[in-house]
């Protein structure tokens, strides 16, 4: 699918006065001239001034005949349905990752996205636990962010 530049540019151009609005919520260091809302505030000030030179109209241009352009895949049932599923692991680890905890959630999503897409069967429960253990290790031991236990709780280290 493809979309005209105006309308790229007017996504763009709320996302980047969201995450202004939003930056705007931060509370302050105490003490300091610089808090956490200010490179926020500068990234969604960027995407705003990106959003204004994708909007603007260029000089003698005409309106597009097409704003919104689909490919080929779009009539592609298949191509739909993999789609569909994605979007709806996505939602489903989002809504499901407090309750059931990263290893059971990513496990889920991975090894139903790995069948979908035709990994051989045999290979899909192992691969899924390898690539949530090397996810885990990446973002609880390196990156320091606190993924959630779940069903695991008793086991967390």
């Amino acid at each position: 699918m493809r979309l005209h530049d105006c309308l790229w540019g007017l996504l763009i151009l709320l996302f980047g006065g969201a995450v202004v609005w939003h930056a705007g919520t931060f509370p302050p260091m105490p003490g300091q001239n610089v808090g956490p809302s200010l490179f926020p505030r500068l990234i969604g000030g960027g995407l705003v001034v990106g959003g204004l030179l994708l909007i603007r109209k260029r000089p003698g241009g005409a309106p597009p005949a097409h704003w919104i352009q689909f490919d080929d895949w779009v009539h592609r049932p298949r191509a739909v349905l993999d789609f569909i599923l994605v979007i709806g692991t996505l939602v489903f680890y989002a809504l499901a990752v407090n309750a059931l905890g990263f290893f059971v959630t990513a496990w889920l999503v991975l090894a139903t996205l790995f069948t979908a897409f035709g990994v051989r069967l045999r290979w899909v429960a192992p691969l899924a636990a390898v690539v949530t253990a090397g996810l885990h290790v990446g973002f609880y031991t390196f990156l320091r962010v606190p993924l959630p236990w779940g069903w695991l709780e008793e086991f967390a280290w």
